[in-house]
C-alpha cells in the first residue's frame, strides 16, 4: 500500500497538468516583431529551425535534450509572408512536429507559449533569410558542469570590497557586469526592510542572483540593514535517498556582512555541493539562521522559482515574516509554494515587477494576480487558475 500512494500522487500531478492542445496554442494572440532575435541570458535555449514555408525540422540533433529538459517556455516563430495570408495550418503542422518529440510540451498548461509573427520583410527573398521554427527555453539540470560554472562565476568577482568600489562608475553602476538585477532592484525598492536575516539558495544556477547580494551589501554597507547571511545548497553531496527533512544540511553562515566574508561563505557553499533533486531545504536554512540571529525582524529568502520547497512541514516553526525574492519568474508562472510560505509566515513575495505584501490578509477564495496569471486561495493554499 505504501508504494501505491506515491504512484497515485504522480498520476494525479500528471493528469492535472495536462489539458491543452495544438488549437489552444494557436488561438493565442500573436506578438508582432520586425525580426525575432534570441536573447541570450541566464536561461539557455534549444533552437529548432524550420525552412521558410515548411514544417519539417532541419535538424533533430537536440532530440535527447528536448525529451529530458525542464522546459520553461517556448516560442513559435514565423514570418508574415505572403503578407496577410493565413498561415495557421503551417504553424499547426509545426506544432504537431514538435509533439512527436514530446507531447507534454503541447499538453502541459504550465509551459507558456508565445507565437511571434515577424513583419520585417517586403518580398520572399527577405522572408527566406529570417528565422522560422521553434525555440525552447529550458533550465539546466544540476550537474558537476553547472557547479563548476557557479564556481567560475564567483571566481571572476572582485576579491575585496575595495576592488569592487574602484570599478563602480556611471558606465558600470554596480562595478561588474550583471546578467540580471532582480535581487538588487527588489532590495532597493523595499527600503523599509530592517534587521534582516538574508537566506540565499546557492544550488543549480543561482550564483548570478547571489552575486547581486554581494554587490548590494558593499554598495549599501553604511545602511547596516543586513545583520546575518546564510547560504544553502540542499545537503552538500549527500545522496538524495539519504536526505532527511530537517537534517539535510549544506548550510553555511557568513562571519559578517562584509563583502569579503560573504564571498568566502558563498564560495564555501558552492564547493560543498550543488544539491541533487529539484526540491530544496529552504525552511531548514531559515531556521538555522534564526538560531544564530533570533532577534531578526524578518527573513529575506532569495529563492529559486523552479525549485519546490522540500521541507514545508517545518513552516510552522518559523516565527518571523519571510520576504521572498523569487528568481526566475520571467517566464510567467510563480511557484505557488512560495506564495503559501509567505502567507503562512505573514511575509511577502517579490519579483522583478511585483511586490505582493498583503498575502497574510487573503481569505479563502481570494485571488492574487502576478503578471498574466491569477492564483486563487483554495483550502488554504494558492492554486493557479486555468484560463477560460
Amino acid at each position: 500500500m505504501k508504494s501505491f500512494i506515491p504512484i497515485l500522487c504522480i498520476l494525479i500531478t500528471t493528469f492535472t497538468a495536462i489539458g491543452r492542445d495544438v488549437e489552444s496554442i494557436l488561438s493565442q494572440r500573436e506578438v508582432s516583431k520586425n525580426v525575432y532575435r534570441l536573447k541570450i541570458g541566464l536561461v539557455p535555449a534549444i533552437v529548432l529551425p524550420m525552412s521558410y514555408g515548411n514544417h519539417q525540422l532541419i535538424s533533430e540533433s537536440d532530440k535527447a535534450k528536448i525529451r529530458e529538459s525542464n522546459v520553461l517556455s517556448i516560442d513559435l516563430v514565423y514570418t508574415d509572408f505572403p503578407k496577410g495570408q493565413d498561415l495557421t495550418n503551417l504553424n499547426r503542422m509545426r506544432l504537431r512536429e514538435l509533439s512527436k518529440l514530446r507531447k507534454e510540451l503541447i499538453n502541459d498548461e504550465r509551459i507558456p507559449w508565445t507565437i511571434i509573427k515577424q513583419t520585417g520583410c517586403e518580398n520572399e527573398e527577405e522572408a527566406r533569410v529570417l528565422f522560422h521554427g521553434i525555440v525552447i527555453h529550458y533550465r539546466i539540470k544540476q550537474s558537476e558542469a553547472v557547479s563548476e560554472a557557479d564556481r567560475s562565476y564567483f571566481g571572476g568577482l572582485p576579491k575585496t570590497g575595495a576592488e569592487l568600489n574602484k570599478l563602480v562608475s556611471k558606465a558600470s553602476p554596480y562595478g561588474i557586469s550583471l546578467k540580471d538585477s532582480t535581487v538588487i532592484q527588489i532590495l532597493e525598492r523595499n527600503k523599509n526592510w530592517k534587521d534582516m536575516l538574508v537566506v540565499a539558495d546557492l544550488t543549480g544556477s543561482m550564483s548570478p542572483y547571489s552575486a547581486q547580494l554581494l554587490v548590494w551589501f558593499q554598495l549599501r554597507m553604511k545602511d547596516d540593514r543586513v545583520k546575518k547571511v546564510v547560504f544553502f545548497n540542499d545537503g552538500d553531496l549527500t545522496p538524495d535517498s539519504k536526505k532527511r527533512v530537517g537534517e539535510i544540511g549544506g548550510i553555511y553562515l557568513s562571519k559578517s556582512t562584509k563583502y569579503e566574508d560573504v564571498l568566502a561563505a558563498a564560495e564555501k557553499t558552492i564547493r560543498g555541493g550543488g544539491g541533487g533533486d529539484g526540491p530544496e531545504n529552504n525552511c531548514e536554512a531559515i531556521l538555522k539562521g534564526l538560531e544564530v540571529f533570533p532577534t531578526a525582524k524578518e527573513v529575506i529568502l532569495v529563492a529559486d522559482n523552479f525549485a519546490p520547497i522540500k521541507d514545508r512541514v517545518l513552516v510552522s516553526k518559523i516565527s518571523v515574516p519571510v520576504r521572498i525574492i523569487l528568481c526566475g519568474t520571467e517566464f510567467g508562472y510563480v511557484n505557488t509554494e512560495y506564495l503559501d510560505l509567505a502567507r503562512r509566515t505573514g511575509g511577502s513575495v517579490h519579483t522583478m515587477e511585483t511586490d505582493l505584501i498583503d498575502l497574510a490578509k487573503k481569505n479563502e477564495g481570494d485571488v492574487v494576480r502576478i503578471g498574466k496569471h491569477s492564483y486563487r486561495l483554495i483550502n488554504g493554499t494558492f492554486v493557479l487558475e486555468k484560463k477560460a
